[in-house]
């Protein structure tokens, strides 16, 4: 989304605040996974095209919504860079000076893991930490750790054909099990990563994840989404 105004010397600036461009991506891909598995199942004769777009809709989803949460808090911090007191979250001028100096004094930060900038924002705004023992936290770690696994995609062997209940999963597997329902268009004999992580369960709980995070994010802040105008794209179904 990008927003237009006129500066002290009344030139038209501009500013994209792409992390809510991403949320309504991976809303609107997930929506096309729902639609390409309504009704089918493994069973189905479905052409290899379509398998191959049912894959894109649901990577993308995944990848858009973690990188949702990651421009946000980036986007957080320019934000008071560049607008101070006028930011569009209200944080205090003083607070957001703070920020920005941060962020302009201290390289590092920006290089800072995506849940740790989360937390630096808070500190400096004397507010409480991110619980990470509870949720949203949990699924949002677990989102941002989808997302890196697919992209840095590590090819193993694994044997298929075998039933669940005889398949030993990983931990990181279990976490991702208990999030969302596997994918319809795959066999439960066949490898739970990637294969039957990537449905359209795995899309829509990474639009939801990423959406409840930032709304309690914004929470925090006593802050209006600055996405709330558009909520009702992020509907997956």
């Amino acid at each position: 989304m990008s927003t237009m105004a006129f500066n002290e010397s009344m030139q038209i600036t501009m500013r994209t605040y792409v992390s809510m461009n991403y949320l309504t991506s991976a809303a609107l891909l997930a929506k096309k996974a729902h639609a390409l598995e309504a009704g089918r199942s493994f069973k189905d004769n479905i052409p290899s095209v379509e398998r191959d777009e049912h894959f894109a809709f649901v990577a993308g989803a995944i990848t858009m919504s973690a990188a949702a949460v990651e421009a946000f808090v980036n986007e957080l911090f320019a934000e008071c860079r560049d607008q101070g007191a006028q930011n569009q979250l209200g944080i205090a001028p003083d607070k957001a000076a703070l920020i920005a100096r941060v962020w302009i004094d201290v390289p590092k930060v920006e290089r800072e893991s995506v849940l740790e900038k989360y937390d630096l924002a808070l500190r400096l705004l004397d507010l409480p930490a991110l619980d990470r023992r509870g949720e949203p936290y949990k699924a949002v770690d677990t989102l941002l750790a989808l997302r890196n696994s697919l992209m840095h995609y590590k090819l193993v062997t694994q044997e298929a054909g075998k039933p669940p209940a005889e398949q030993t999963p990983g931990n990181f597997e279990k976490k991702l099990q208990a999030y969302f329902a596997d994918n319809p268009l795959t066999g439960a004999g066949n490898p739970y990563f990637p294969d039957r992580v990537m449905g359209h369960g795995a899309a829509e709980w990474s639009v939801s994840t990423a959406v409840t995070f930032l709304d309690g994010y914004c929470h925090l802040l006593s802050a209006t989404p600055p996405y709330e105008h558009l909520r009702l794209a992020f509907a997956t179904q």
